[in-house]
């Protein structure tokens, strides 16, 4: 059943056995895991069914970091969550990802890799993914034009990883009738905004749930056990309820919003190379290179270095697309042309408009040879390049915080401090090195590289992919995450936290199929704690 919340009368209290805040892929595919066990269950959506640009405006905060992330637009606050907008590329994370790894602080899971492979097969069928196989060779075998078409990889130093392609699914409209079947006891609350944790006089028991609309109404829900599954909101909501805690819920070790990650993400260097026209789209995520195709892959074959590469440098796991475009279209300025566009089109009046209107104008000369190039279709403009997509080191000094500016309920804004280091750019500039030496060593051209130094600081155009992990990372030690490997805050008996938020570590891997596989784990144990 959906309820839109400001339809209920003001103050009610709403008694469940499961409250769950969030109406993205995590929060949906735990409803879904509970349905047809007896079990009451809420799960609570800020948004409606559709966007709505005042709801969308609760998602606003600061980015104070250099490398800058939009808060407002890289996330969708309506029924589905960002799964709305999801480009459906999938993947497992390595078994290295899992690993504690000497060369990289902080990295390791409470778990292998082998903890999760039960979990992968529930999780592919969420996303719709054709037949899940992993395998080059197998895609190789399926595929006369793939095998064709190959890069003769040795393995190592550069290595595949294959991702699948979802339709993409779009969670909150092919998972609405299944929630609202008559007698599975889920309800779904819509316009629900979620703005504080009630906890008991010790901070050892959720109690309570309060929500607070745009209209003024307030209400409460009871439940059992309580999953925040929101994202980034995951650690705003426990660091705004200090009722008990000053400091926040579950922030005992001053934890809660540290060790925020993204996938660093860059665009650089051109690949030169001799290859068979059509190579490219098997190594190209889906993006404005599809116009070069006459039909679109069910999978994509990216450039990773191998997992003992990986050690003999010391770096993070990555892995390397290629993106064909027109020259100028990867430029700040043809970007900036776009997300002002994409605003205009919701109806919005540009946020940065002056900023992003003198980038435009500081790339003219490339925006309008990148116009000029779309509108007519001119090959020659076309270029090959390498964008790298890679796991970000985690950092304590990475983090979300709580701003001072209010929201429209009253309530105290995110404030983002992404900070990338030595680490993270050591990777790109020794991926790199690896991707032009494995060129050059299997004849087939060379990479022109434009980004070279260390000491050089990041180029213009990193960006996070709107990847958001961290936060309310996983640690069967307190002092240095949130929730404990069963994604339970430490120290609160009854209160769970779910998706990307959890990560202690990112991996080179695209987050939805992987959010959903760990939704469907914790779907299992609550299951346990319910009986």
């Amino acid at each position: 059943m959906f309820i839109d919340l400001r339809s209920v009368p003001d103050e009610t209290v709403i008694d469940t056995d499961v409250c769950i805040v969030g109406g993205g892929a995590a929060g949906i595919t735990l409803a879904m895991e509970l349905l047809g066990q007896g079990h009451r269950t809420c799960l609570l959506e800020s948004g409606g069914l559709d966007f709505d640009d005042d709801v969308q405006a609760l998602n606003d905060g600061d980015c104070i970091s250099e490398q800058k992330i939009d808060l407002l637009w890289s996330r969708l606050r309506y029924f589905g969550g960002t799964t709305g907008h999801w480009g459906g590329n999938c993947a497992p994370l390595d078994p290295q990802d899992f690993e504690e790894r000497p060369w990289i602080p902080d990295s390791g899971w409470p778990f292998g890799i082998a903890e999760m492979e039960p979990y992968y097969p529930r999780a592919y069928r969420y996303c719709e993914l054709p037949v899940p196989n992993f395998s080059a060779d197998y895609w190789a075998e399926q595929s006369e034009s793939f095998r064709n078409r190959r890069l003769s990889l040795k393995g190592d130093p550069i290595s595949e990883k294959i991702f699948l392609k979802s339709p993409p699914t779009r969670f909150g409209e092919v998972y609405r009738a299944g929630l609202v079947t008559a007698g599975n006891l889920c309800q779904v609350y819509l316009n629900a905004n979620v703005v504080e944790i009630e906890a008991d006089a010790e901070a050892k028991q959720a109690l309570s749930l309060r929500t607070g609309g745009i209209d003024g109404k307030t209400h409460r829900f009871r439940a059992r056990i309580f999953v925040l599954a929101a994202g980034l909101e995951n650690a705003r909501l426990l660091l705004l309820s200090d009722r008990v805690r000053p400091q926040g819920l579950g922030n005992d070790h001053d934890t809660v919003g540290r060790y925020f990650m993204a996938h660093t993400t860059l665009r650089t260097g051109l690949a030169m190379l001799s290859i068979p026209e059509g190579t490219a789209s098997y190594y190209a995520t889906l993006g404005w290179e599809q116009r070069f195709q006459s039909e679109v892959n069910p999978f994509i074959d990216a450039l990773q270095p191998s997992r003992e590469a990986q050690e003999r440098e010391g770096i993070l796991n990555t892995v390397v697309f290629f993106e064909e475009s027109y020259e100028g279209e990867r430029t700040p300025g043809f970007i900036a042309m776009r997300r002002i566009a994409k605003q205009i089109v919701y109806g919005r009046v540009p946020d940065n408009l002056a900023h992003d209107l003198g980038t435009v104008i500081g790339d003219l000369d490339q925006v309008i040879k990148a116009l000029y190039a779309r509108s007519f279709g001119d090959k020659s403009y076309k270029i090959l390049q390498t964008r790298f997509f890679s796991e970000q080191a985690p950092n304590r000094d990475s983090r979300v915080m709580l701003g001072t500016d209010l929201d429209a309920l009253g309530q105290r804004k995110l404030t983002l401090d992404w900070r990338l280091g030595d680490l993270d750019k050591r990777t790109i500039l020794r991926t790199q090195k690896l991707l032009a030496e494995q060129f050059g060593a299997l004849g087939i051209g060379r990479l022109r590289i434009d980004f070279q130094s260390e000491d050089e600081p990041w180029p213009r155009g990193v960006d996070s992919s709107a990847h958001f992990m961290g936060s309310t990372r996983m640690s069967r030690d307190p002092r240095r995450g949130v929730v404990d490997e069963n994604c339970r805050v430490h120290g609160i008996e009854n209160l769970y936290v779910a998706g990307g938020s959890v990560f202690p570590t990112s991996g080179a891997t695209m987050l939805t199929v992987n959010i959903v596989a760990l939704a469907v784990r914790l779907a299992d144990h609550l299951r346990g704690k319910l009986i």
